[in-house]
This record gives C-alpha cells, structure tokens and sequence, in this order.
C-alpha cells in the first residue's frame, strides 16, 4: 500500500489495488512458479496503478470532452506568427517578380519542384554550378530582403 500511496494514489485507492494485486497473485497461473513473489506482487501493483491512471483520463475526457480538448496544445499558429508569414511570402513573391526569368526558373525548379542543380543544369542548358551560383545570388537577395524588412 505505501507503494502504491508514494505512486500518488489515495489511501482508498492504494488499499483497493493492493488487494487486487494480491488476487492476481494467488490466481495467476505462470508458466512457472513465482521465483519472487515480492517483486512479482510490486510490478502487478505497479501495472494496476498505470491501468487506473489510463482509465481514469479515458474517463475524464469521455465525461467532459470539451474540458479535455481545453488542455490538448493548439498547433495552428498564432494569428501574428500568420501575418508575419503572410508579409515574409509576399516579399519573397516580389523579390521573385524582380528576378530575370532564368534566375526564376532556377528558383522554382530548386525550391519548389526540389530538383538536384545537374537536373536544373540539364533543364535549362547550364552547367550545375551555374545553376548552383545563380540560386546562391537568389538566396542573398532574398536573405538581404527579409532583414530589411525585419529592421
């Protein structure tokens, strides 16, 4: 029962899982016999409190459900995470408007479609390093853009 009481459960709680723990273990039929039945008795003990703990949050969010959605972390961004990514696309949607249209291409291949600088190269009849360079400049211009903006 102390066991159980340091587990964080109630006095009433820690007497009704003991008792079920002994249960358990004057009706379990191993494939053995019990070498220890102290430890035995403290892991059934043990898994009887982690099952009532499962039970009981199954239960609380059965009961009051709209209680328990309260406490579930909210994954959509804040309303000014979305306008500052709402401003961050439209400057990198100007900066892309500015480019000359290979530099373009070179971007959205890149960026958007996820092609390698070889498969860019051969696409747009340039070497990989030229595609390479030219996604280097975007990028700075881009870089540069943004901490303008930010300041």
């Amino acid at each position: 029962m102390r066991f159980l009481q340091r587990r964080g459960s109630s006095a009433d709680l820690a007497a009704d899982l003991t008792q079920d723990a002994f249960v358990r273990l004057m009706t379990s039929s191993p494939s053995g016999p019990i070498e220890n039945s102290s430890a035995y008795l403290f892991r059934v003990a043990r898994n009887l409190a982690i099952n009532h703990d499962r039970r009981q949050r199954i239960l609380s969010f059965a009961s009051d459900p709209e209680a328990a959605l309260l406490d579930l972390a909210d994954d959509a961004p804040s309303p000014e995470r979305v306008l500052m990514s709402r401003q961050e696309l439209a400057l990198v949607k100007s900066v892309l408007d500015e480019l000359p249209p290979l530099q373009r291409q070179v971007f959205i291949l890149s960026r958007i479609e996820g092609r390698t600088f070889a498969d860019i190269g051969q696409t747009l009849g340039l070497s990989p390093q030229t595609a390479f360079g030219h996604m280097t400049r975007i990028l700075v211009r881009l870089k540069l853009r943004l901490d303008e903006a930010r300041s």
